[in-house]
């Protein structure tokens, strides 16, 4: 038998233990008894030898204690991503493919590097199709819980019992019988250009659903889901997504100072595990700690008495600001979050929280920008440049080809122009190079201040008094980006926090200088910047030049959402705009097509004349499907399909869709063919029992199909476990 062939068996007949695993790479293998059957299965499936599992004609599962977890179909979910008038699916899965596995090691390491998980481990990735960003966008990991947490003991010390689970107090033993009954998010990363559009809460609503029908450890389902992370203080994506917030661990910043000194003190007798074994039973965490502080003392060149004074005055502020330097040895309070799995559980958690009352860190970072007091107007405005050339042979020769003179050369930038901007409001420029965009975003930062002896500014600006302009301009500071947020009085918490809304929210990033981030990260960084100076009226020029389309739709997205809850005035200047025009949303959109030349339209308008640019092969592939056939496929009775004309369709991942439910395969093979070449074999995969069979369905789904008719026969893998 095929390790990818399900018999078609009942569930109580076909009971099988699992006698072996091996991993494969990105699969794993199970031999199951009796029969020495092998099948594949992913990574994320939570079966280990020892289990019992339970093979039907269209599902596998894990036999628990209380209720069966699915091993088989695989998850599969499809959502939308949505920036303007671009929308994008993406595909919520399991790994099943190389390339998969390879995407999202390179993300794993780009963030982690190197930094591994142990125990078991389910992975859900957040799948893209678009040929210019990786394969996986993001991906989630859930993981066994960590057997101390200070908020998990404080809420769920209290009488529970559910499906034969109980205990009268969160003790040393309860801990010890019913910890996994919580599934823990070990890591939710997303793509750095893709930072704030919510993908984090899409991660964590899908670990709920997965961990909830497909996690077990020791045949006990989970009944709660947790997160931990420092992250969470600056990034609330796990309230977003439904998660309550239950307290805070304690991390180790009030005793680090004295387990560090008692272990370095002591480090002969660590060593020869006296201590560690009669003593304290310190745990390994303890000693990573004690060997990481040896190595700093040595790559910093500094005394180890002077590191232990470092670590006797440490702050959370302080340890913020030094984070490459104690990251590897402090453990900060992390805000955990939790959420029920059940509503029995979710009973609960909802009166323990309520009896709690977890204190909640507030963030000190204030974002109140005053609003503009009113519009400001322009009147008539004409803008003309003079210069005046130095006398040189050559310049004589232009001026006698040409008949001018140099000491009068005048270019009007604009002439009799007119605006109305209100607060608030988002107004789009576009138009040509030399067209008087970048002169009139500079005449509203100086606030109408630009008339020198070269320049000659007629008509009339009218600015309200508190009207306070902020350029959107490149960082020209070579220090970090933590250490350049927080010149202006900003705490490390507020520079985190501000970092964290503009989709700023890696470790790694706040350690570089601004020349070191992408481009997307750079237009962030420049945001923040904004936000920062407090400005009530943003001024943006060569708006996203430099952007690819879909990193545009998200600068844009991003850019307008904050200038409308802030209440800010925004000003964006453009050469070309359909990538992120429907991302933007501007109110009103002025079109300089000349000096001389202009006209206002509002924004819904102009958008209605202008349709974002499709991108090709953004999307994964779709057949539909009736649901009796997707049954069939999960059934592994249909392995093929067969659509009328030449169907463009490529090997690797299709989704079969039948409204909300989708089920995805492995294309293997795609063949062109006449109606009458379709064989018997052809038939079989296809859920038939011969050719006549099948072309008489065809005949019935395409009314009119002739003989020398085109066909696509499309053979799939129904488990979509990619073997190497």
């Amino acid at each position: 038998m095929e390790a990818t062939d399900i018999p078609t068996i009942s569930i109580d007949e076909y009971s099988f233990e699992v006698r072996s695993v091996n991993w494969k790479g990105h699969y794993k293998r199970l031999r199951l008894e009796p029969g020495s059957r092998y099948l594949n299965v992913p990574l994320s499936a939570c079966v280990t030898k020892g289990d019992r599992v339970c093979l039907s004609d269209s599902m596998v599962e894990v036999v628990c204690n209380h209720g069966n977890v699915k091993i088989l179909p695989l998850y599969t979910a499809v959502e939308k991503l949505r920036l303007g008038d671009l929308e994008i699916d993406v595909v919520i899965k399991e790994i099943t493919q190389h390339d998969e596995y390879s995407a999202y090691q390179s993300l794993a390491d780009f963030h982690y590097r190197g930094q591994t998980l142990f125990g078991r481990t389910a992975r859900l990735i957040l799948r893209s199709f678009y040929p210019l960003f990786p394969a996986v966008l993001g991906y989630v990991e859930i993981t066994t819980p960590l057997y101390m947490n200070k908020a998990r003991s404080a809420v769920f010390n209290a009488p529970f019992r559910q499906n034969g689970i109980s205990w009268s107090e969160w003790d040393m033993e309860a801990k010890r019988k019913y910890i996994n009954v919580f599934a823990r998010v070990a890591r939710c990363v997303v793509y750095p250009e893709f930072r704030g559009l919510g993908l984090g809460q899409m991660l964590l609503r899908h670990a709920a659903e997965f961990a909830r029908d497909r996690w077990q450890v020791g045949g006990i389902k989970p009944l709660f889901l947790e997160i931990s992370a420092d992250m969470l203080k600056f990034v609330p994506f796990a309230a977003k997504a439904g998660m309550v917030h239950i307290g805070d661990t304690e991390g180790n910043l009030a005793r680090v100072y004295k387990d560090m000194n008692y272990l370095l003190t002591n480090l002969e007798r660590v060593k020869g595990g006296e201590i560690v074994q009669d003593t304290m039973g310190i745990v390994d965490k303890q000693l990573s700690r004690m060997n990481q502080t040896l190595k700093l003392v040595q790559s910093e060149g500094i005394s180890l008495d002077e590191l232990l004074e470092k670590l006797r005055h440490l702050t959370e502020e302080s340890a913020l600001k030094d984070f490459a330097l104690f990251h590897e040895i402090v453990s900060l309070p992390k805000p955990t979050y939790m959420q029920a799995l059940t509503p029995q559980a979710e009973s609960f958690l909802s009166e323990r929280v309520a009896a709690v009352s977890p204190q909640r860190q507030k963030s000190s970072l204030q974002l109140g920008i005053d609003k503009l007091e009113s519009g400001f107007r322009l009147r008539e405005l004409a803008i003309t440049f003079k210069s005046h050339v130095r006398r040189t042979k050559k310049s004589h020769a232009i001026q006698q080809a040409f008949n001018i003179s140099p000491n009068n050369i005048r270019n009007r930038v604009l002439n009799q122009f007119t605006l109305d901007i209100e607060p608030g409001q988002i107004v789009l420029i576009v138009g040509p190079s030399g067209s008087g965009k970048t002169t009139l975003l500079r005449f509203l930062a100086s606030r109408g201040e630009l008339a020198s002896d070269i320049v000659e500014i007629l008509g009339e600006a009218e600015f309200p008094e508190n009207y306070r302009s902020g350029v959107f301009q490149t960082i020209k500071s070579r220090k970090p980006l933590i250490e350049f947020m927080t010149r202006d009085g900003y705490s490390v918490q507020e520079a985190l926090q501000l970092m964290g809304i503009v989709g700023l929210s890696d470790a790694y990033v706040y350690l570089k200088r601004f020349d070191e981030l992408s481009n997307g990260q750079q237009y962030r960084a420049m945001l923040a910047q904004l936000i920062a100076q407090r400005a009530n009226v943003w001024l943006i020029d060569e708006f996203c030049a430099n952007l690819d389309p879909v990193t545009a739709n998200v600068v844009a997205d991003k850019l307008q959402r904050m200038a409308r809850r802030l209440g800010v005035t925004l000003v964006a200047a453009a050469p070309h705009c359909q990538y992120f025009l429907h991302s933007l949303q501007p109110d009103r959109v002025v079109n300089l097509t000349s000096s001389w030349d202009y006209s206002i339209v509002s924004g819904s308008d102009f958008m209605k004349s202008v349709r974002s640019p499709r991108v090709a092969d953004m999307q994964p592939q779709y057949l539909r499907i009736k649901s009796e056939f997707i049954d069939d496929i999960r059934k592994g009775k249909k392995r093929t399909t067969i659509r009328i004309g030449r169907q463009q369709i490529k090997l690797g991942l299709l989704l079969f869709q039948n409204g909300n439910d989708y089920q995805i395969v492995n294309v293997k093979s795609v063949r062109y063919c006449h109606v009458k070449s379709l064989t018997d074999e052809d038939a079989v995969a296809d859920g038939f029992a011969n050719s006549d069979e099948l072309i008489e369905k065809l005949h019935e789904i395409y009314p009119g199909i002739r003989k020398n008719q085109f066909v696509t026969v499309i053979t799939f893998d129904t488990m979509v476990i990619e073997s190497e």
